[in-house]
């Protein structure tokens, strides 16, 4: 009797084990575990697929979306389209929620445009034989809410070691800043976004090259913008300016950056955001000269603070544009420039806020007190811009 019981409770206890071991995991808990669990790949052989690895990675750290991708997998849902070994699935749904499987390309995901969880994973050939197997998660509500797991798979062994990814050895220029990252259905590229108080198309990619066996950092790229010089009614195309290299810099240690601009002439722009668009906050080209950014002094009942700066550009007329950035971009500018009737006669003086109605404009920053310089100087960086979608 004795003996049955023991047998029991050990039913019991490896029952409790195995229904405890399928509960899905949050994005916390696989961090805490993942480095530390090594994963064996039953049958991954030589060249295991990207399903087979990722089944491997939810056996031993099980969470819903990755069972929504391999349930998928086995029982392909009505609706599922078939391209050779490729299943798609895309629901009607206003979350338009999309499932790939595509083995032939080493890849698979599970988005949507809800807050659901979600994940992709893919497979890098190594040059020594082994592979790269990438697991990238995503839930919004748990403190980890981007997580990127990144394996090394020995054919040997047939086992998954932690290594070191990009992201690990990625350091954030800046501490506002808000990262993403891809990883590749097609090409071998991984890429790091990094997205700035810049419009949205305007966001950054790191771009890191595969060499066979690691990634290496390759180069910069950015959406197009447009953009506006001060007050002039024309929106310009940023890609059609010539650029060839930029820099972003914190210069006034606001935590927001400023996004510069160079020519191969040397001449460039730096851009700040004001609701959304693009504008100039100092010009250095063939029609303008950048004088200086400077610090204000603090006066009684002035619209400014001692964190506010004005950089000022002058352009071939000899004008001035006061361009002010306050709490992380463009507030407003003003300039000194005469006014003119429609036939370019001068018919005042009087110096004109062009801004945005912002409760601080005020056209007596011309006259306020610099309180020290402030230093913009961009180590500038080739880069490209990225080709619309």
């Amino acid at each position: 009797m004795k003996t049955i019981r023991t047998v029991l409770t050990l039913v019991c206890a490896l029952a409790m084990t195995a229904a405890s071991a399928a509960e899905p995991l949050s994005n916390s808990e696989v961090d805490a575990r993942w480095r530390k669990t090594a994963i064996k790949v039953a049958g991954g052989g030589a060249a295991p697929n990207v399903v087979t690895l990722l089944k491997a990675f939810h056996q031993a750290l099980p969470t819903w979306v990755v069972g929504e991708v391999l349930d998928q997998n086995d029982h392909p849902a009505k609706g599922t389209r078939r391209n050779g070994s490729t299943l798609t699935l895309e629901s009607d749904e206003e979350d338009e929620m999309t499932i790939i499987i595509d083995p032939g390309n080493g890849y698979a995901e599970y988005s949507a445009l809800t807050d659901v969880d979600q994940m992709s994973c893919c497979v890098w050939r190594r040059s020594n034989g082994h592979r790269i197997f990438a697991v990238s998660l995503y839930e919004q509500h748990d403190p980890v809410q981007h997580l990127l797991c990144w394996y090394d798979y020995d054919p040997q062994t047939q086992t998954m070691k932690a290594e070191q990814s990009p992201i690990d050895k990625y350091k954030k220029p800046f501490k506002n800043l808000e990262i993403g990252w891809s990883l590749p259905r097609k090409g071998t590229d991984f890429v790091i976004h990094e997205y700035y108080l810049f419009p949205d198309e305007a966001y950054v990619d790191r771009v890191y090259s595969w060499d066979g066996m690691e990634h290496h950092f390759g180069k910069m790229t950015i959406g197009d913008f447009e953009f506006q010089y001060f007050d002039e009614d024309e929106w310009n195309k940023a890609s059609e300016k010539g650029f060839t290299e930029m820099d972003i810099v914190d210069f006034d240690n606001s935590g927001y950056p400023v996004l510069c601009m160079k020519k191969e002439d040397n001449n460039w722009i730096a851009f700040g955001e004001f609701k959304g668009k693009m504008l100039t906050l100092g010009v250095n080209d063939e029609m303008h000269s950048l004088e200086g950014i400077f610090h204000v002094a603090p006066e009684q009942d002035a619209p400014w603070t001692e964190k506010d700066v004005v950089a000022m550009t002058r352009d071939f007329l000899h004008n001035t544009y006061y361009a002010v950035f306050q709490n992380g971009s463009i507030g407003y500018f003003v300039t000194d420039a005469p006014e003119e009737d429609d036939e370019g006669n001068v018919i005042g003086y009087t110096p004109k806020i062009k801004g945005y109605g912002a409760k601080d404009e005020s056209i007596h920053i011309i006259n306020a007190n610099k309180a020290g310089k402030v230093k913009l100087e961009p180590q500038w960086r080739k880069f490209e811009f990225r080709k619309s979608k």
